[in-house]
């Protein structure tokens, strides 16, 4: 994950030892997260129960965190 910005490796690394809790708190409020086939998801919650179905994604095409460091919004890269 070295090779990622610090939030974007953070979030992956998460995702990938299925920390929900942590994963939540690295999350605003207020998350937007498009999927790679542009499934729009609001808030943690909708997000982690994509996740937890879903393999591990690739690195972001886009993300934003906010001035807290959590992540604000992620868009997967399509295709």
């Amino acid at each position: 994950m070295a090779e990622f910005v610090p939030a974007v490796g953070n979030i992956l690394s998460l995702i990938e030892r299925r920390d929900w809790v942590r994963l939540e708190r690295s999350l605003a409020p207020d998350v937007h997260w498009t999927t790679a086939v542009e499934e729009h998801l609001h808030g943690p919650a909708e997000v982690i129960a994509c996740l937890r179905d879903d393999p591990v994604p690739g690195p972001p095409a886009y993300h934003d965190v906010d001035e807290r460091g959590r992540l604000v919004r992620w868009v997967d890269k399509m295709g």
